[in-house]
């Protein structure tokens, strides 16, 4: 997908290398709901694809 400069695209071209390098998932939310974001109930999470 393409995201403009300034939008959320940094962190999710961060978020995809960080997937690619480790194989783990990324999430995109905001710190206060961290254990949403590592149990995938808020924010957007990037898996490796199966």
């Amino acid at each position: 997908m393409s995201f403009p400069a300034g939008s959320t695209g940094p962190k999710v071209d961060a978020a995809c290398e960080f997937v690619t390098a480790t194989g783990g998932f990324a999430a995109i939310g905001k710190l206060v709901y961290a254990s949403g974001l590592v149990d995938a109930t808020v924010g957007t999470r990037i898996s490796p694809a199966i």
